[in-house]
């Protein structure tokens, strides 16, 4: 890396991931949640991932963003039809869908989102109501039906959090809740995540525009690790493979937790045989097999991971996929293993 991009790298990832100010203590109950309001607010997402779901349906997330951010691995120019600040993306998928995983809303002809965020409606598709620290998420589709409660912690991951642009944030939480398909009927409950960003977008400035923010590479993993502990994993890249963000945070229904950015690695060992086409006509290559590892602060190995993709990517998550892998590996030294959800894009 040369000098220069040295001295950038310290100076995004001090904006970026230093937020030692918020990780580490309890959520404030009193943090809003609503859908985008004025220039200032103009994008917003929703998110709630569940990675450890029964066969056949493996796991679940919602990936909604309402607004257009302007950054290149979030974007889904094709599909707008009305203006930017209309358009509303959402994946939203499972292993058992086949079909109808990401759909495009225009929010003023085909949503109805309450002013203080406590009603969310996607269409048909989908609706999360509730306010902290209890939310319900219905999925309806037309090869399964999920219907989750979720009880959220005040155990908080502040990933951004740059004043007046940008934050990001997402909850420990549990979850309960049904699935319906063809016929089948399971009950699940365990841990999982409900999240939040809020932000500034290209279009507030030029509405139609088409400029983005060059992020190229972005992947995230969430790991049930046992039954109180979760792992994220978050890496961002810019061109020339310029690193925005590369954390792991560690959380439990017990602990504020951490994040972890010493001699983090994720690399893709293998990718499928064929690279995937999206609806846009990008071709992008799927990681097949992977690993991940971050040291703790004495320099020793905190948690290592080698995973195998599930072949379950579905489109749509921003330019990129969703997916979940099987893993195994080690955290502090025991033995774990399990299923983790992804997403994953890669603009490069």
């Amino acid at each position: 890396m040369s000098e220069m991009n040295a001295v950038a790298h310290r100076l995004v990832g001090g904006l970026v991931n230093h937020n030692s100010r918020l990780n580490g203590r309890p959520f404030d109950s009193g943090t809003p949640m609503t859908p985008p309001s004025g220039r200032l607010r103009n994008w917003v997402h929703y998110g709630v991932m569940i990675p450890d779901l029964p066969e056949p349906h493996r796991s679940f997330g919602v990936m909604s963003i309402l607004g257009t951010p302007g950054v290149t691995v979030f974007a889904n120019d094709h599909a707008i039809t009305t203006a930017p600040s209309d358009t509303v993306y959402t994946t939203s998928a499972m292993a058992s869908m086949d079909t109808d995983q990401f759909f495009v809303h225009s929010i003023a002809r085909d949503c109805e989102f309450a002013p203080d965020g406590t009603h969310l409606r996607f269409g048909s598709d989908l609706v999360i109501d509730g306010s902290y620290p209890h939310f319900t998420v219905s999925r309806t589709h037309p090869d399964v039906t999920a219907e989750f409660e979720i009880d959220a912690t005040d155990k908080v991951t502040h990933f951004a959090n740059i004043p007046g642009l940008y934050q990001h944030w997402s909850l420990l939480a549990t979850y309960r809740g049904q699935i319906r398909h063809r016929g089948h009927h399971v009950e699940a409950a365990g841990l999982c995540t409900f999240e939040y960003a809020t932000g500034v977008g290209v279009h507030s400035l030029l509405p139609r525009t088409r400029l983005k923010i060059p992020a190229t590479f972005f992947t995230y993993h969430v790991l049930n690790l046992d039954d109180t502990t979760q792992a994220l994993l978050i890496q961002v890249l810019w061109p020339g493979g310029f690193t925005i963000q590369k954390a792991v945070y560690l959380r439990s229904l017990t602990d504020y937790g951490s994040v972890h950015t010493r001699g983090f690695e994720f690399r893709v060992r293998e990718y499928e045989p064929e690279p995937r086409r999206t609806p846009d006509g990008r071709t992008m290559r799927l990681p097949q097999t992977m690993s991940w590892r971050v040291l703790d602060r004495d320099g020793q190995c905190l948690i290592a991971v080698e995973g195998s993709a599930s072949g379950d990517f579905s489109y749509g998550l921003g330019a990129g996929y969703v997916g979940s892998y099987e893993y195994t590996g080690t955290y502090r030294g025991r033995a774990i293993a399990g299923r983790a959800y992804m997403e994953y894009v890669d603009c490069q």
